[in-house]
């Protein structure tokens, strides 16, 4: 089953995801800034990233720009998951899709079963 890093600096948030993600058999990360997500891609990238945009220090558009400058990144797909209403900038970061917390957060599962099947 695929990995999937979930990344936001709620912790209500990332464990409600997680909880959720997981009802679906995905194995589930945590990270809870910027930072620790692109220590742990590092360590070991999962196959997906949920990602939120505000989080202190290192926001989700600097994580994205930063993992699409790495070529041994290329096949990391990432889902923007936030109450932001700005996708174009979240796809000129290079977000694969783009979710509002408030809206699509029952959808995520689907959504992240599709973005895992792009090619």
């Amino acid at each position: 089953m695929p990995t999937i890093l979930v990344v936001d600096d709620s912790r209500l948030v990332t464990d409600i995801v997680k909880m959720r993600l997981e009802m679906y058999g995905y194995t589930v990360q945590l990270a809870h800034s910027g930072e620790e997500a692109l220590a742990a891609i590092a360590a070991a990238p999962p196959d997906l990233l949920v990602l939120d945009v505000q989080m202190p220090g290192i926001d989700g558009y600097e994580v994205c720009r930063r993992i699409r400058e790495n070529p041994a990144l290329d096949d990391l797909r990432i889902i923007m998951l936030t109450s932001s209403d700005d996708k174009r900038a979240a796809f000129e970061a290079g977000v694969d899709d783009y979710l509002n917390k408030d809206v699509d957060l029952l959808n995520l599962p689907n959504r992240v079963r599709l973005v895992l099947e792009m090619e």
